[in-house]
């Protein structure tokens, strides 16, 4: 059954033609589903044939394995780094940021980084200023394009005064729609969780990537994602 969804869960996500996908507990290895005969290595799975360009980072470990953020990239990932923004010995978190090169010839790049955060405040307000202190140290200008998203458990709505007032950052949902997406729990989403935060870049439109009538929810929360637009310098196209 898992095979199953991982296909349907490949196809969803190609489906959306999406340029950079986040995604947060992806399975790199799991001894138990390996002796099953099922997929264990999802993230290469689910990067295969499509997506030229991925990163992995494992954030929690066990005996039989471990799991943790993805994202898998249209264009070159330059470099990447795994954030330890884990708060309690319960919760092992991390934030997968990557240099993505957009034009190599106007070496235009973008910073992505996928986060999953804690259950509660007292942890994600920890995090959210570890956060908030690694995209300065990448970026002290403030001028390069930059996406922060991921599963933010943030049913609360507190994350805003650090991602949009401290840091000057956009919601993109919130910012195409006027409010915050619903999308947990997948089967009826009353809870506002998730989050693509972006800045010097354009939002054009952001929306719930709806599953095929015919199949399941293969996650407890809803897939969201955004477009937008990137500067270009026309001189160097000319």
């Amino acid at each position: 059954m898992q095979n199953y969804f991982l296909h349907d869960m490949r196809a969803l996500i190609n489906s959306a033609q999406a340029d950079i996908v986040f995604l947060q507990e992806v399975v790199g290895q799991n001894d138990i589903y390996k002796k099953k005969g099922l997929i264990d290595a999802q993230f290469e799975f689910l990067a295969d044939t499509v997506w030229s360009h991925y990163s992995y980072a494992k954030n929690s470990l066990y005996d039989h394995g471990h799991h943790g953020n993805l994202i898998l990239s249209r264009y070159p990932i330059e470099s990447w780094e795994n954030i330890n923004i884990t708060t309690n010995v319960l919760e092992k978190r991390g934030l997968l940021v990557c240099k993505i090169i957009l034009s190599a010839l106007q070496k235009k790049y973008i910073y992505a980084a996928c986060a999953h955060l804690d259950l509660f405040h007292s942890g994600r307000k920890v995090q959210y200023q570890i956060i908030k202190n690694k995209i300065l140290s990448l970026d002290p200008t403030g001028q390069i394009p930059l996406v922060v998203a991921g599963d933010f458990n943030d049913w609360s709505k507190k994350a805003g005064p650090v991602f949009e007032q401290e840091m000057g950052m956009q919601e993109a949902y919130k910012k195409a729609n006027g409010r915050f997406a619903k999308t947990f729990p997948a089967g009826l989403p009353l809870l506002s969780l998730d989050r693509i935060y972006v800045k010097n870049l354009k939002v054009v439109d952001s929306n719930i990537l709806r599953r095929p009538a015919h199949q399941n929810h293969f996650s407890d929360h809803l897939p969201i994602y955004c477009e937008v637009e990137v500067e270009v310098d026309e001189k160097v196209l000319e």
